[in-house]
């Protein structure tokens, strides 16, 4: 990603710069607010990682972040140096994009893949957040084989710029240029005389992959260079999620002697599926159901002021089996004792019949819930 500092062979030096510990520091401590509201994952080994992991950005952020929310996903690149003797090194690999910490901070992951397969892969990491002050967006890279730098900027016409300077004291200008949907091309440039003139240093073709990793077979460095195919088919988790959208109506249930309406709309423009849960006594709960890779995400806006978040496993299966979501955080919970839901199972039993079984916890307990559903007609 830049020259001598995340790909190339050359450390970057000693990492000293004040801003980039102010970063690191910001990072820690909104880490350390999220973890405190979130449950523990499953495996208390992944806890961390899944507890990183956002949705989408926070709306504190704003407009400001469409800037980087349109990268959100994976990439396949084409990385080509320029050396120094005027020759050029090409390799290939990805980046990841997604957002974290309560979607506060945009976070990437650059890999570039091992000509040697006996070699390992090099692999850096960004996170980036908006700073309302200096109205900029603020990024620091790591990668512990070469050190660490970092960056601010933000949209310059139709590219994002960001600059900074390494540990020589070169000027860096680092760009996202040419932004389509499906493509991108990134250019790292630096000035040794202030800015007046640059010398392009990397330039690297980024295209986005259309289907999750967890559905490729064997390393990366195996995958085919040319996607069409895979483009053009519908990953696991889509077949889920359409199948999930056939529940679009009005269902009716009754509990412990209440009508309940269930009514489900597809929104954002089909990319999700929100239940309206109305009991006839009570207040109205929903639950907002997308693709999230190769899983499917419920989040769930409960009465009870909280809103868990529940995920699948990787979809293997997307037809003729109960959908189920364990738990992956949970916002908005004021003590662990709080009543807050930790799973849902969702089975289409026929296209007229559905049963839902939710599971949660209160003041320590585990419950259960079954709920039954027959589609209302005409």
């Amino acid at each position: 990603m830049m020259k001598n500092h995340k790909i190339n062979d050359s450390p970057p030096g000693s990492f000293t710069n004040s801003l980039a510990a102010a970063s690191i520091l910001y990072v820690i401590i909104a880490g350390a607010v999220q973890w405190s509201e979130a449950q523990p994952a499953t495996d208390p080994r992944k806890a961390m990682i899944t507890t990183l992991a956002a949705s989408g950005p926070h709306s504190s952020i704003g407009d400001e972040a469409r800037l980087f929310d349109r990268f959100v996903g994976a990439w396949d690149c084409d990385f080509t140096f320029y050396n120094d003797d005027g020759t050029t090194r090409h390799s290939s690999g990805e980046i990841l994009f997604g957002w974290v910490l309560d979607g506060r901070v945009l976070q990437d992951i650059w890999i570039t893949y091992p000509k040697d397969r006996t070699k390992e892969r090099s692999i850096g990491t960004s996170v980036r957040f908006f700073d309302p002050k200096s109205k900029m967006w603020r990024v620091i890279f790591v990668n512990p084989n070469y050190g660490s730098i970092t960056m601010q900027g933000g949209a310059e016409g139709d590219s994002i710029v960001l600059r900074g300077e390494d540990d020589e004291g070169s000027t860096l200008r680092w760009s996202f240029n040419d932004i389509k949907a499906d493509s991108f091309v990134w250019r790292g440039e630096t000035s040794r005389d202030s800015g007046k003139t640059w010398r392009l240093e990397e330039k690297h073709l980024m295209r986005r992959r259309a289907y999750s990793v967890s559905e490729s077979d064997g390393p990366p460095d195996a995958k085919p260079a040319g996607m069409a195919t895979e483009l053009a088919k519908k990953s696991k988790s889509a077949v889920a999620f359409e199948q999930l959208s056939s529940l679009v109506g009005e269902w009716k249930g009754v509990q412990d002697g209440i009508e309940i309406t269930l009514t489900y709309t597809l929104t954002a423009d089909g990319s999700a599926l929100m239940e309206e849960f109305r009991p006839a006594k009570g207040p109205v709960m929903i639950t907002m159901f997308s693709v999230e890779g190769n899983h499917l995400i419920a989040t769930h806006y409960c009465s009870a002021g909280n809103q868990p978040q529940m995920i699948t496993k990787a979809i293997q299966e997307p037809q003729g089996k109960p959908l189920v979501f364990s738990l992956l955080r949970v916002t908005g919970m004021r003590s662990p004792e709080d009543w807050h839901n930790t799973g849902l199972e969702v089975l289409l039993e026929d296209k007229d019949h559905l049963t839902q079984k939710w599971t949660y916890i209160y003041k320590g307990k585990m419950g259960t819930n079954i709920f039954r559903f027959t589609r209302k007609l005409g």
